[in-house]
């Protein structure tokens, strides 16, 4: 289970800092235009739910039914 939460926290990770890093891009290049912020809102978002998930699953591990 650990194994599980690690990869899925490693993957959901990189992709969030890849829609930052992408975000932050646009951001610069043109004028703070729309796009920039979406990328950087999107990568905050999958962050949020990345942690939602991982606690929803991490909890069973320690209060085992």
């Amino acid at each position: 289970m650990f194994k599980i939460l690690f990869g899925m926290n490693i993957l959901v990770t990189a992709t969030a800092l890849f829609f930052l890093v992408i975000g932050i891009r646009c951001f610069k290049s043109d004028e703070y235009n729309k796009k920039g912020i979406k990328c950087i809102l999107g990568g905050a978002s999958i962050t949020g739910i990345c942690i939602i998930i991982g606690a929803i699953l991490f909890v069973p591990t320690f209060f085992p039914i």
